[in-house]
């Protein structure tokens, strides 16, 4: 009996000990929050700075969403680009990633547009 338990107990203690030996990309996010709150800054700079006309289509809102994305996920997509993952992950992260954050720039662009002022949209 004693045996047996000893070896239930080493079974279990080995299995915590590769357990807890996580894959550094486990542990480690491939984009951090600062990058993540700089590219936010920059998002709503950018999108304020391309909205300056009050009143101005749902077309060119969606166009300043899309450049502002661009600009402001640069050091993102290289991030992706240089993370330990396969190609197309990577495309497929960084993809997912342009499409999230240009709804979250039209998202900002709407909010700007909602608290716009005399010349157009109000920075943050």
């Amino acid at each position: 009996m004693r045996a047996l338990l000893f070896i239930l107990i080493a079974i279990f203690c080995a299995s915590c000990r590769t357990d807890a030996q996580l894959d550094p990309i486990q542990t480690t996010p491939i984009i951090d929050a600062i990058e993540i709150n700089a590219r936010e800054d920059c998002l709503y700079r950018e999108v304020a700075r391309l909205l300056e006309v009050k009143g101005s289509p749902l077309t060119s809102l969606q166009n300043a969403a899309v450049t502002a994305t661009r600009f402001c996920s640069e050091a993102i997509r290289t991030r992706f680009q240089r993370a330990s993952v396969s190609p197309p992950d990577a495309q497929k992260l960084a993809r997912d990633d342009q499409v999230k954050t240009e709804h979250r720039a039209f998202a900002i662009g709407l909010e700007l547009r909602g608290k716009g002022t005399d010349t157009g949209v109000m920075a943050n």
